[in-house]
């Protein structure tokens, strides 16, 4: 083997990984630092930083520009760059799109792809074959954790049912924990949260009766209430726990 590029980080490198010509390290206090490598130079550039420090688990490159993270303290986070000037300093540039406190650190995070034939009574869609971009991470304690991309009308969708069965005595929390607080921790203000499927699924448990005065119950959102229907909130989650099972 032959070195081509010599770069030096302040810490220690715990991983690495590729897209490219793009390099993402990991170390355990600067976070993920997105290196360019110019083969006509043989030179190693420093184009991204982590705006926080972190004890980085594992790291994997969506693209070019788009990183999930997780670290030590059990959250797991995605990094983009919002576009800059060539010319702007690197030092922590990156911004978090949206954060999840997991409660165990990720010690694998790997990017897949999965396609699956949807149920033949579903009209929802004329295309009967649908593709996601994943990230599977495993963690210390032997947990598979499967995050999925969601449009933002469906985030906010879900997001309103989360927050209503996070509160409902149905669904809420056993030991009275404050839901949201606990998937938060340590999450920046202002950065979305990722949403917990754990909680979700509750909502296909119940009977139909149930749903609906989960729904109607408004106490527990704090933004206006909107109205969801059942029916609406059952078709995304199935289709989603189809696709995952």
């Amino acid at each position: 083997m032959k070195k081509y590029a010599v770069s030096r980080t302040r810490f220690t490198i715990t991983c690495l990984k590729t897209y490219g010509s793009q390099i993402a390290a990991g170390d355990c206090r600067d976070g993920v630092l997105f290196c360019s490598y110019h083969e006509n130079l043989r030179k190693l550039e420093l184009i991204y930083a982590d705006p926080a420090q972190r004890l980085v688990g594992d790291v994997v490159l969506l693209d070019c520009e788009t990183a999930v993270v997780s670290d030590r303290r059990g959250s797991i986070s995605v990094l983009s760059c919002p576009g800059l000037e060539v010319s702007e300093s690197p030092e922590k540039n990156l911004a978090v799109q949206c954060s999840f406190f997991m409660g165990e650190i990720a010690m694998s995070i790997q990017k897949a792809a999965f396609k699956y034939r949807l149920p033949i009574g579903d009209e929802t869609d004329p295309v009967l074959e649908s593709a996601y971009n994943c990230v599977v991470a495993s963690t210390l304690l032997g947990s598979v954790f499967v995050m999925i991309p969601l449009t933002s009308e469906e985030h906010q969708l879900l997001q309103d049912v989360q927050e209503r069965l996070s509160l409902h005595p149905l669904t809420a929390p056993i030991l009275g924990n404050d839901h949201a607080e606990f998937r938060r921790r340590g999450i920046p203000s202002g950065v979305p949260s990722i949403l917990d499927g754990d909680m979700l699924v509750q909502f296909l448990e119940l009977t139909s009766e149930q749903q609906q005065t989960v729904l109607d119950d408004g106490s527990s959102v704090k933004a206006p209430r909107r109205s969801i229907s059942v029916f609406q909130v059952m078709r995304m989650l199935e289709r989603v726990h189809y696709a995952l099972n």
